[in-house]
């Protein structure tokens, strides 16, 4: 039987929800005459399909005339408790020059339909296979329709497995307000009072599923062997608990970075030494002597004044001398990774590609070249580079997928650091 979109849609929240599963002799008509409201959800699914132009998985706009916006927030305590007992709501504002509204509360119907639509957009049921992922999801839908009478709404469902709190902005029609400004002025208005973090950015932050991609752990290992230096273990510890990718890059690549100094210092000695021993020098002939002189003072054009040498070249330094065997270094990524670094960009910071299949040398200066660019484009922020900028929030999936690079690097380093217990 051809479904239509609207149908698999529905039949997408029956999967996700377990309900196919609890009612497996149901037919999909059956399901949909037994949860009321499907057809109201069926109905809000296609106004949306139609409108819904926006990529940005935080920003709803109210359909066609786009008067209001609605983004998912959060808070640390419940906002039903906030507002108990207050006449108006502390978070309820009204801006009356502008006539501008601003509310927050339960996310609206059709929120909580685009916010279901957006994520079988991106994943496409793929993370029902993990069943980790709609744990709470799955038990908050469960336990919802095990409270409830008979006639269960299906969009009341949807609404309590989700739980998420929604701050909507309306401005009068035809008005040239510019509502995405207004929900950052607001945003900064509450963080800055309350010190606490309003906005959510993130698809998986909106909805409690855990990301498709978590690397499968290993239970199988030995005792130690080896000591590491505590200093690029606590960088490591740092960088695999955090949840932002920006910190876990950074975090790795201050381990990298840790030994920039050391290796540029022994890189300028043993090019020194190189050349005064090799079997053709001779201290006796002037040229000779004066061109070591002149690449010494070009080198030292790049040092700055702690003695620390240029960044990039520092970098390439460290990767030259802890990535020695490529191979090996390969093997600890899977085919997917390895694909994607050898065809794609970085999207935000133009980090070029890495040819596998390329001279050693060759792939360590395409690995430099794109974590140069990419780190650069983490802490620099300006206004005249916003095309090479990283943007928290809006680059956060493409800077996730360069982990896996950093990472892979980072730990080399720890284990070729290390000694022998």
């Amino acid at each position: 039987m051809q479904y239509s979109l609207e149908d698999n849609f529905i039949n997408n929240i029956f999967e996700v929800f377990g309900i196919r599963n609890r009612f497996e002799f149901f037919s999909t008509e059956e399901l949909t005459s037994k949860f009321s409201g499907s057809e109201k959800v069926k109905q809000i699914f296609n106004e949306i399909n139609m409108f819904d132009d926006n990529d940005d998985f935080s920003i709803f706009y109210n359909l066609e005339d786009k008067q209001n916006v609605e983004v998912a927030v959060s808070f640390t305590w419940p906002i039903d408790r906030i507002k108990a007992g207050t006449e108006t709501p502390i978070f309820d504002l009204l801006d009356t020059e502008h006539n501008v509204k601003y509310d927050v509360g339960d996310a609206s119907d059709h929120y909580v339909v685009w916010v279901f639509k957006k994520l079988f957009d991106k994943y496409k049921l793929d993370f029902v296979e993990n069943r980790r992922s709609l744990s709470i999801i799955r038990r908050r839908a469960r336990t919802f329709i095990i409270d409830s009478d008979d006639d269960v709404e299906l969009i009341q469902v949807m609404r309590k497995a989700a739980a998420f709190v929604t701050l909507k902005v309306k401005k009068p029609l035809n008005s040239s307000f510019d509502l995405l400004s207004a929900v950052d002025s607001y945003s900064y208005t509450i963080m800055c009072n309350l010190h606490e973090p309003l906005r959510v950015y993130s698809l998986e932050d909106i909805l409690p599923i855990l990301k498709s991609n978590t690397k499968e752990k290993n239970y199988e290992f030995d005792v130690p062997k080896r000591i590491y230096n505590n200093n690029l273990i606590d960088y490591y510890n740092l960088a695999i608990s955090s949840n932002d990718p920006f910190v876990s890059y950074i975090s790795y690549y201050h381990i990298i970075e840790y030994f920039y100094d050391e290796v540029f210092r022994e890189q300028q000695i043993n090019n020194l030494r190189r050349s005064i021993t090799a079997p053709k020098f001779s201290y006796r002939d002037d040229n000779q002597l004066f061109s070591i002189i002149e690449k010494i003072v070009k080198d030292n054009k790049t040092v700055r004044e702690n003695g620390s040498g240029n960044e990039f070249q520092s970098l390439n330094y460290v990767l030259n001398k802890y990535l020695v065997e490529i191979n090996d270094f390969k093997e600890r990524f899977d085919q997917v990774d390895l694909d994607f670094y050898e065809k794609h960009i970085v999207s935000f910071s133009k980090g070029g590609l890495i040819n596998w299949s390329s001279s050693e040398k060759e792939i360590i200066k395409a690995i430099s070249n794109r974590l140069y660019y990419t780190r650069n484009s983490l802490v620099h922020s300006k206004s005249t580079k916003k095309d090479t900028t990283y943007h928290p929030y809006l680059h956060r999936d493409d800077l996730n997928k360069e982990i896996s690079l950093i990472k892979n690097i980072a730990e080399m380093i720890i284990e070729k650091d290390s000694t022998f217990i």
